[in-house]
Parts: C-alpha cells; sequence; structure tokens
C-alpha cells in the first residue's frame, strides 16, 4: 500500500455491466476509500456511471466509443489535466488506446488494464500495462510488449458481494426446482468460447445416473436459441434452466453443489469461478490460461481438457458421488481465493504498479 495519496483517472469504455466492469468499479472505490481522488470517466450506458455514483465516485462521461474516436484523447487528457491527474488507469481495448494517447498527449503516465485476451495494439501506447492473468501476460509478450512493463494484477472480488444472499430453497422455488434437486451452475455468455455446448452433452451422459440433476446457466449470448434446441435434442430440456442475466448470479451458484466454467479457449481469469471458491463451491474449468490460474487441479477443484465431454461428465460424476471430496476442495478453494483474489489485495498490487509507474515516469 503506497502513503502517497494520488488524483487517479480511471477510463472505461464498457459495453455492458460485466467482469472488467465490476473489477474496475470495486477498484476505484477501495482507492477512494484509501485516500486517493479518484474520477472515474466511463459511457453513459448499462447503468454503470449510475452504479458507480451510488458508490460515492466522482463521475463523468465524455464519448469513449469507437476505435476512431480521435477527439477521446483529447477530452480525456484535457479532463485529467484539470482533475490534476497524476495516472490515467484505462480498462479495456477503446478505453485503452485513448487514454494512453491523452497521456503522451498531456505528459500523464498511462496505464492499460487488460481484462482479456486482446490485440496489443491497443496497449502499445501505454506507459505500463496490466493483466489481469499470467495466461493473458504471454499472450500480450508473444505480442511484442515489453516485459519489464507488463505486470499480472489478478482481478478482486468484494466480500461483500457474499453476503446477504437469497437462501437457497426458496430461490430454487421460484425456479421450479425441486428442494431435493442436485445443481450445478455455470455462469458465463452463451457464445462458443465458453462451452456450454460440451456441459450439456456431459449432462446428458450423467442422466440416467442423476435422475435428479439440474443445470442453472446464467448469461445472455447469440446461441441461448442453439443450446434451447440442443438440449432438447439431448433430452435434458426439463433439467436446463436458462436464466439469462441474472444480478443474483452469486446466490444461484450458492444452491449449486459444484460450479463449472467449461471454456473451450483461454480465458482472462475467470471472475465467476473466483466467486464460487469465495462461496467455498468445488469448481470444475478446461484446463487452460487463466482457468488454471485459478483453479489448483486436485486441490481447490477439477481441470479437465477443453471440448472433452466425457471428462467432463467424468469430473462431474466425481464430485457429485463424493461429499467429502466437494466439502475438501470447497473449503481449499475458499483458502485460496481468500488470500489471492480479494479487491484488497488487486488494490495492493496496483498501488506498487503506481509507485513504479510515477518512479519510471520521474526519471524519464
Amino acid at each position: 500500500m503506497t502513503s502517497n495519496k494520488l488524483a487517479i483517472v480511471q477510463v472505461i469504455s464498457q459495453a455492458r455491466f460485466s467482469g472488467a466492469e465490476h473489477v474496475c468499479l470495486n477498484l476505484s472505490a477501495e482507492l477512494q476509500r484509501r485516500g486517493h481522488r479518484v474520477l472515474l470517466l466511463c459511457k453513459s450506458v448499462g447503468g454503470f456511471p449510475e452504479e458507480a455514483r451510488k458508490r460515492g465516485l466522482e463521475v463523468r462521461t465524455p464519448s469513449l466509443s469507437g476505435k476512431l474516436n480521435l477527439a477521446a484523447p483529447l477530452a480525456i487528457g484535457s479532463i485529467a489535466r484539470r482533475f490534476g491527474a497524476d495516472l490515467i488507469h484505462s480498462h479495456l481495448s477503446s478505453a485503452a488506446l485513448w487514454g494512453s494517447l491523452a497521456g503522451r498527449l498531456f505528459g500523464i503516465p498511462a496505464i492499460g488494464h487488460i481484462h482479456a485476451l486482446n490485440t496489443f495494439f491497443y496497449y502499445r501506447f501505454s506507459h505500463f500495462n496490466l493483466t489481469c492473468s499470467d495466461g493473458v501476460r504471454r499472450a500480450m509478450l508473444a505480442q511484442g510488449a515489453d516485459p519489464a512493463r507488463t505486470r499480472v494484477v489478478y482481478n478482486g472480488i468484494a466480500p461483500e458481494r457474499l453476503q446477504g444472499l437469497t437462501p437457497t430453497q426458496p430461490l430454487l422455488g421460484e425456479l421450479g426446482i425441486d428442494a431435493d434437486a442436485r445443481i450445478i451452475a455455470c455462469v458465463a455468455h452463451l457464445t462458443a468460447r465458453k462451452g456450454q455446448i460440451h456441459l450439456l452433452r456431459a449432462i446428458a451422459r450423467l442422466r440416467d445416473d442423476w435422475p435428479r440433476l439440474h443445470c442453472l446457466l446464467i448469461g445472455v449470448g447469440n446461441l441461448r436459441d442453439m443450446l434451447l434446441e440442443q438440449a432438447r435434442q439431448l433430452g435434458i430440456a426439463e433439467r436446463v434452466h436458462f436464466l439469462g442475466f441474472r444480478g443474483d448470479a452469486v446466490s444461484l451458484m450458492n444452491c449449486a453443489e459444484v460450479v463449472v466454467l467449461p471454456s473451450v479457449a483461454k480465458e482472462g481469469l475467470g471472475l465467476a469461478l473466483i466467486e464460487a471458491a469465495l462461496l467455498g463451491k468445488p469448481t470444475i474449468g478446461s484446463d487452460a490460461p487463466g482457468i488454471d490460474e485459478v483453479i489448483d487441479d486436485g486441490t481447490t477443484g477439477l481441470l479437465v481438457p477443453p471440448a472433452d465431454d466425457a471428462a467432463l461428465a467424468d469430473a462431474l460424476r466425481r464430485l457429485l458421488g463424493d461429499a467429502a471430496l466437494r466439502q475438501r476442495l470447497g473449503e481449499a478453494g475458499r483458502v485460496r481465493a481468500a488470500a489471492r483474489f480479494t479487491v484488497a489485495a488487486m488494490t495492493d498490487a496496483c498501488e506498487a504498479a503506481y509507485a513504479d509507474v510515477l518512479q519510471r515516469h520521474r526519471r524519464a
């Protein structure tokens, strides 16, 4: 934790309210709580600025949209200069591009925060870059990022998000699921790269052995209709619940015995798996960069080969059939997540990065 109180402009070019947006809000609020001055620049969409103001953050909404919005760096830089900013910290690709160019134009150190596998071009003008996982860092280095100016800062979850959860039985009753059902949950956008099709096929393999098994699919995406039809064809439509976007996704995960992320591609990090771990839930994920940094295979959860329906079914069978194993993995995951993936740990790491960037800037 730095003892120097800074003026920090946080910039995000959000399109929805998802993982990176939660990270930006949690970080901004914690920095302000620690005594830093924080100004948040964002787009005026998705309820994001309203939520930021509820948390006591100062918010402005300049035009940040579009990769050809050449006025954006001037707007960001002008606002940052009037704010007396020591740093510009940008999240997501458009914001990082414009925030870093603003920093170059106005002589303010600029940090780009890379929350997913992305194209390094949008971050190449930053003075320093943070990545949400080592998998993302390696991907950026492969595209030409400077190792000395690229650092991992793991995303953190706010523990208060896990407090006051809706009791399990009433929530299942609202969904029309019997109290004695066996529940697994998956929180992810319904897209091909998230791999829900393989989860459905794995559930079909378990259909006869686990007649009370139900799956909660929490998220929206362009594959919803295809996945619905696939569930019908597999004969498991009555067991798979497409719940769309849910503000109570954490409460729904708390209903599950196992939380699954069956991605077929690399992940930035997998915030839902961190939330599940903090809830004490055992997790199953694909053995891919990003996910393998959240799940310690055999200790906090199980890793399976991506796009392997049989392996995923075997992992589910193993956990569903062994309550002691679920308890052991869930508790180990909770302890590990509480030490590594909290807002406090993330903010500590960001403050350390800020100190390094400012020292570099003064030397330059």
